[in-house]
């Protein structure tokens, strides 16, 4: 991750300012100034391990506590972007996925079903596609399921998620989108972290076209952000 040491750091209200000024759209302002704002950046220390995580905060009005207008306006943003993919299922990942999916699935036309790959195989699903997926905010190994009569072969599938961090969770779903035999048409992500996802989803042969994201972090330090698109580190107001 690049660090940009040399850009000068704005207060949150001077970053406010330069957010609201500039070209961004107004779902990409408000979300921007709702990091500021609203949003955290820290380290955490992870159990039984010397690893640290640089982890990003948003439960305050994205994947806890949801502020609906942002939602809205991110789906319809989401939506416009993808639409040249025609989905008609969009897969994610419970329970950040959830909100974003059905968000952006009602931009589109015709309005694709959503599926959500619950943790864990339950009961009610008897033939089932599971990956093995990692989730660092929960700090466990966990099986991502899609019952299998779900998810036809013929399906175009659109993957969609609140962050695209290290791309491995993206990927995850990817193996059930090939298990059934569907096609992954692309991926969709509310934020985007500088963590290799995208060069992740690329190696394994999607293009860039294919990789929308809303709003793109490139740097993250504890307390502050540096946002793609401006010559500056924005300073958090929640350290």
């Amino acid at each position: 991750m690049k660090d940009f040491p040399n850009l000068p750091v704005f207060s949150p209200k001077d970053s406010l300012t330069t957010i609201s000024s500039s070209p961004y759209s107004r779902a990409q302002k408000l979300l921007a100034s709702s990091l500021v704002t609203q949003g955290r950046s820290f380290e955490y220390q992870m159990k039984d391990s010397d690893e640290r995580l640089l982890i990003l905060d948003v439960t305050h009005f994205l994947n806890h506590r949801i502020n609906t207008k942002l939602i809205a306006m991110i789906g319809e943003e989401l939506a416009s972007s993808v639409s040249l993919l025609q989905p008609d299922i969009i897969l994610t990942a419970p329970s950040s996925g959830n909100i974003p999916s059905i968000a952006t699935a009602l931009h589109l036309d015709p309005v694709p079903d959503i599926i959500y790959a619950p943790k864990g195989q339950p009961i009610t699903i008897k033939d089932a596609y599971q990956a093995r997926s990692r989730s660092y905010t929960h700090g466990k190994a966990v099986d991502l399921t899609v019952a299998k009569d779900c998810l036809p072969a013929e399906s175009r599938v659109l993957i969609c998620d609140d962050f695209l961090d290290t791309g491995k969770t993206g990927l995850d779903l990817v193996n059930i989108v090939s298990q059934a035999g569907a096609t992954v048409a692309g991926f969709c992500f509310v934020i985007e972290k500088p963590f290799g996802g995208r060069e992740k989803l690329k190696e394994t042969g999607f293009a860039d076209g294919q990789i929308i994201s809303l709003l793109t972090i490139d740097s993250m330090r504890p307390g502050k952000l540096k946002l793609r698109g401006f010559d500056a580190w924005f300073s958090l107001l929640r350290q």
